[in-house]
């Protein structure tokens, strides 16, 4: 892999700096002379995506190393109430933030997820893309480099951004800070509409597709994602939080306009699973009609 990446790096035609700069600078000409067969002059879509997630895993170790990164003792010290009426008594509540902790660092802070959560963002965009814009596209492999090529840019863009933020903000308070949620998806949501509308064409129309088409992805990616961690918590809180608390029937509260739902881990995942039929529903329908 380091072979691969190092190859890409110093390659001067259709390598990793070239790529970077024509997706960067001019995304819809370079992403639409590739799908009209100009394959030479961008890097191979799968390659691309594996430097910017080795790229990210990089600049992710590397804020941990000095000490930038947001400890997850902080984020997730209200994960568990802790109000005397709760069924949860204090030791449970630590040792499930304990749980939480543990997963994060194991989980979500491992290259492993960055693969995952890469892959299957950009699988459900070209479906999706594939659907919105299918007269742009010759065949179903145009979708997938097309998306492949969105996400593993947005990766880069939000890695620079995270290199260029962090830092600064650590170096001017000493504190570890993550850069504004609101910053980091404008930045991925800009460069998908400026890039779908531009290489697909179609102006602002082909923009709010395309938004449309990352939100929908996006939304079903962290679902799957979730669902996935979800059922590794409840077991590994299962398995270690003492046995006879509340998290033995485990149960998962949406409050909305004043008015709360309380569903079971099974009612959850239930919930949780409608976008999916509805996309199955919807693909279903234009391919039998």
């Amino acid at each position: 892999m380091l072979s691969t990446f190092f190859r890409e790096f110093v390659d001067l035609n259709g390598g990793l700096w070239p790529t970077v700069r024509d997706l960067t600078l001019r995304p819809g000409r370079a992403l639409s002379d590739y799908l009209r067969g100009a394959t030479k002059s961008l890097m191979h879509p799968g390659r691309y995506l594996l430097a910017a997630i080795v790229v990210a895993f990089a600049a992710r170790q590397a804020s941990i190393w000095i000490g930038a990164r947001v400890p997850y003792t902080a984020k997730v010290s209200g994960v568990v109430s802790n109000d005397p009426s709760s069924e949860v008594d204090p030791e449970t509540t630590r040792a499930l933030q304990s749980v939480v902790v543990s997963i994060a660092d194991q989980v979500m802070e491992s290259q492993s997820f960055l693969v995952a959560s890469s892959l299957l963002l950009a699988g459900l965009l070209s479906l999706t893309v594939w659907r919105l814009f299918r007269p742009r596209f010759e065949r179903g492999a145009q979708a997938v480099a097309f998306s492949v090529f969105t996400v593993a840019h947005a990766v880069f863009l939000t890695t620079a951004l995270r290199c260029l933020y962090v830092p600064a903000a650590y170096a001017s308070s000493g504190k570890a800070v993550a850069p504004p949620s609101l910053l980091v998806y404008g930045t991925i949501a800009t460069y998908t509409s400026i890039a779908v509308s531009r290489a697909l064409g179609g102006g602002l129309k082909a923009a709010a597709k395309g938004l449309l088409a990352l939100f929908w992805a996006a939304s079903e990616t962290g679902l799957l994602l979730g669902i996935a961690i979800g059922a590794y918590f409840f077991w590994r809180a299962r398995t270690q939080v003492s046995e006879g608390s509340s998290i033995e029937n485990p149960t998962v509260s949406f409050e909305a306009n004043g008015t709360t739902l309380e569903l079971g881990a099974l009612g959850a995942l239930g919930a949780l699973l409608l976008p999916f039929l509805v996309h199955a529903g919807i693909e279903a329908y234009y391919r039998l009609r």
